[in-house]
């Protein structure tokens, strides 16, 4: 199931970036020859966000987030499974708040309108939640995978840890 869930989430970001590029193109063609496309900011904008959301959670998913490892490295291994395992908590808990701050967000944005385009703006906010909720869901799978010291560290190519 989560094969799928991943290869339509690829697809959908790939969608997502295109049709962004595609929005801005056309808005900055419309422009060069007077004939100006008021919606595709906003469709560029919308667009964007979302394609923001599943990028981060396609880099959660793969271990591919920033991460700073200069302490991790300097830690002894037990120190290192306390050091990991407290920013996993502190990671799921910031994505839990800000997923639940995203969604009061979202609710009360749907009455409001994105100008020319008459989408809500609803839509764009939306993103937020859906985003956080997509990284718990892949920081939980890589915990489960992986296990909790290795949930925030990258993959190489066969699969294993680079640790």
């Amino acid at each position: 199931m989560f094969k799928i869930l991943d290869r339509t989430e690829e697809i959908v970001a790939v969608a997502l970036l295109a049709g962004t590029v595609i929005a801005v193109l056309m808005g900055a063609i419309g422009r060069s020859i007077g004939h100006p496309v008021p919606a595709g900011p906003e469709i560029a904008q919308l667009l964007l966000i979302w394609t923001c959301m599943f990028g981060a959670d396609l880099m959660i998913r793969s271990g591919e987030h920033i991460r700073i490892s200069a302490l991790p490295d300097a830690l002894p291994p037990s120190g290192r499974r306390v050091l990991h395992s407290l920013c996993v908590i502190c990671m799921l808990g910031f994505l839990a708040y800000c997923g639940w701050l995203g969604w009061k967000l979202a609710m009360s944005n749907w009455a409001r309108e994105m100008g020319a385009s008459g989408l809500s703006y609803g839509w764009v906010t939306l993103a937020f939640p859906v985003g956080c909720a997509l990284m718990i869901l892949s920081l939980l799978r890589r915990i489960v995978g992986h296990g909790l010291l290795y949930a925030i560290e990258p993959e190489t190519r066969n699969g294993e840890q680079l640790l």
